[in-house]
């Protein structure tokens, strides 16, 4: 990238020259850091849709779960790879395979949100799975001697 381009993005009199997203490594080699990346990351992370709170217990369970699923397919991934060592080609699908661990993590926190924002129960009530018949099962649940009984 010439130095006149570089000077271009940087100048105060042109606040309405943006570079396009083929430019962004560049620039980012060019300055040696990863400022911009990480700035147009956090763009793209404003623009994606709000996740749903947890409805209940289970909703979290079913996401953490997910996310276990995924970090188990990053593990499968390098073990596949034992004998062949760590190609380039494997590390590209690690990357992808672990950036959906992120991404079902992130999903997992994101139900959380609005329940770890409250300050107490007066805010939030708690979290309980739910039994067939719609009811909390912290709430529901019999002794476990009575376990044969029908409802």
């Amino acid at each position: 990238m010439s130095p006149h381009i570089l000077r271009r993005y940087f100048k105060a009199t042109e606040p309405e020259y943006l570079p396009g997203l083929e430019r962004i490594p560049a620039l980012c080699r060019a300055m040696g850091n990863l400022v911009l990346l990480h700035w147009l990351e956090s763009r793209c992370a404003a623009l994606r849709p709000a996740l749903p709170s947890a409805g209940n217990r289970a909703d979290v369970l079913t996401a953490v779960a997910r996310a276990g699923a995924s970090l188990g397919d990053v593990q499968r991934a390098l073990a596949d790879s034992e004998n062949g060592g760590i190609t380039p080609a494997c590390a590209r699908e690690l990357r992808g395979l672990l950036r959906d661990v992120i991404t079902d993590c992130e999903r997992a926190q994101g139900m959380l949100h609005a329940q770890a924002r409250a300050r107490d129960m007066t805010e939030a009530a708690p979290l309980f799975s739910l039994d067939p018949d719609g009811t909390a099962a912290a709430q529901a649940r019999r002794p476990w001697w009575r376990f044969w009984e029908r409802r």
